[in-house]
Parts: C-alpha cells; structure tokens; sequence
C-alpha cells in the first residue's frame, strides 16, 4: 500500500511538474474577443427599456464572489416591455486568466440555488437556434423564489464551444486529467460565461423582435454552432 501510494504521489509530481513546463513554453491563443460587452449588447431597444446593473445585483455573484471570479468583463444587463422582463448576464475571461471548472462552477446550479432560488427543472445540452441559425447546446433551468419564477438558458463557452457537464457533490481529484482529456494540454482558451434569463417562456421571447435583436448580439460572441475539431477531443 505504502508503495502503490509513493508511485502514485510520484506519477502526479511528474505530471505536474511537465504541465507546468508545457504551460511556460507554450503561449496561450490570442483572445477573440475585443472591445466592450456593454457596447456589443444592445444599449437601447424600442419600446423596451434596458438598465445595466451591478454585477454583484446578480444572483450569480455577490461583491465577494465577482471579486474571486476575476472577469476581464462583464456584463448585467435587463431588458423590460410591460411584464416582460429578460435579464443577460455575460461574464469574459481571456486565454489563461481561469480554469475551465472554476469558470463553469458559477452557473444557477450552484450560485442561484445557494441564493435561495429553488430549481424546479433541469435539462443539459438542449438545442437553441434564432432565425434558424443554430446556436451551441444551451443549458436549461426553471428556477423559482419567493413566488417569482425564471427560465433560465445559459452557456459555458470554452474556444468557442460550449462547455457541459453535469456537476456532483464535492471536487472531483482527477478534474484536470478529465479536463486533459476533453481538451488536450490547451487548457487556456478563452471562455464566456451567457446567462439568458426571463419570466416570459422562449416561444414568445422569439415572437419579440427585441429579443431577437439580443440573440444576434449574442452569437457575435460565438455562440452560433461550430464544427468541433476532432483534435481538441484527445
């Protein structure tokens, strides 16, 4: 026992240790993202009235929490005709700035229903298109408090692609080797954390003009379908 624990402590050492080198010979990718998400959302709608917030407002962070996640921007935006109201939520992180897990750890998984919001449906990886233009496999929620209820669409974008997976109880010790595995030793590509959430359901955001205004904006981001290199699956 004591053996099979040395060579593993061995085995992780080493691993870590040629990573590390990988890491500092390698450069990150040149980010894609330039300019500002307050000017590539849209700043006025008409006949909508549209309030930029805080971003500790968010049910997703409070100041201690937008502190911790280290965006390089971000943006908490709500959009409002009538009763409808739509709130985007995107977070930014240059090539190298977060890790994957850490990035994706903040969805309403955890950080709404930490808050208090109750989480009444789930689905992973649903399709989602605007126009007929597909987008990346959208996460989906029905989240509820205090008698308010939101329906909840969100993206973890990795390189460009959404990034999914169920999350469990605890850490998982082995999360960089599975994330190795998935992506390959480039563990620094940017990535964009989408929140699209509303009390209104999808079917009649999409017969709102507006809204498709907001989904075009959204996939000048990236978040149309793209083919996945093979590469990045190794």
């Amino acid at each position: 026992m004591k053996l099979f624990v040395l060579i593993a402590g061995t085995f992780l050492l080493l691993s870590a240790v040629c990573l590390r080198g990988y890491f500092a010979l390698v450069p990150p990718p040149e980010p894609t993202h330039n300019g500002y998400l307050s000017d590539i959302l849209p700043q006025s709608l008409p006949e909508w009235s549209v309030v930029d917030h805080d971003m500790a407002e968010s049910p997703e962070s409070s100041a201690r929490i937008s502190e911790f996640l280290n965006f390089d921007d971000a943006l908490f935006r709500t959009y409002s005709n009538g009763r409808i109201h739509v709130g985007v939520y995107v977070a930014y992180w240059s090539p190298g700035k977060a890790s994957y897990r850490w990035a994706g750890a903040h969805t309403p998984d955890t950080c709404w229903v930490q808050n208090g919001w109750a989480c009444n449906e789930r689905q992973y990886s649903i399709p989602f298109s605007n126009k007929n233009v597909a987008f990346e496999l959208a996460e989906f929620g029905v989240y509820e408090k205090e008698g308010k209820t939101q329906q909840v669409y969100f993206w973890h974008l990795v390189g460009g692609h959404a990034y999914s997976y169920k999350q469990n109880d605890g850490h998982n010790i082995f999360a960089a080797l599975i994330d190795i595995k998935s992506h390959g030793l480039n563990l620094r590509k940017e990535q964009f954390f989408i929140r699209l959430s509303s009390n209104a359901d999808i079917v009649t955001l999409k017969k709102m003009p507006a809204f498709g205004t907001i989904l075009e904006s959204l996939a000048s981001l990236g978040l149309t379908k793209k083919m996945q290199a093979s590469s990045t699956l190794l």
